[in-house]
């Protein structure tokens, strides 16, 4: 007879603990969000002919800052700006303003960025 209340016990603590867990989970069973809320932040947009400076780039979103965001960078005026093959260097050519397309690659957040065409300025 002892042994029921020792099974009782046991299917409470399994029911709770599946009930925190569903919990926690809830988010990850969530459908994916739109990009309307992500704000890139640069941390150089004048640079000088002939610099070569490492892109960083800081992707603000309404959940919190992404750590080390996987991005496509492409330099739409490559005369004046261009991104070498990784994307994560800068190197200005020419004076004039830049176009700089960055998206960020997620497979968590759908959509299109609403801004993600921002100008560089390069100067002599």
């Amino acid at each position: 007879m002892r042994l029921r209340p020792l099974v009782a016990g046991l299917a409470a603590g399994l029911f709770g603990s599946l009930a925190v867990l569903g919990c926690a989970l809830a988010d990850v069973f969530d459908p994916p969000g739109a990009a309307a809320d992500i704000v890139f932040v640069f941390s150089d947009s004048i640079l000088t002919v002939g610099d070569t400076v490492p892109l960083v780039v800081v992707v603000h979103t309404a959940a919190g800052d992404l750590a080390n965001p996987h991005l496509r960078v492409t330099s739409l005026d490559p005369g004046l700006l261009q991104v070498n093959t990784r994307g994560d260097t800068l190197m200005a050519l020419s004076q004039g303003r830049a176009l700089l397309d960055v998206q960020l690659v997620s497979s968590v957040i759908t959509g299109a960025a609403p801004d993600t065409v921002h100008a560089i300025r390069v100067r002599p």
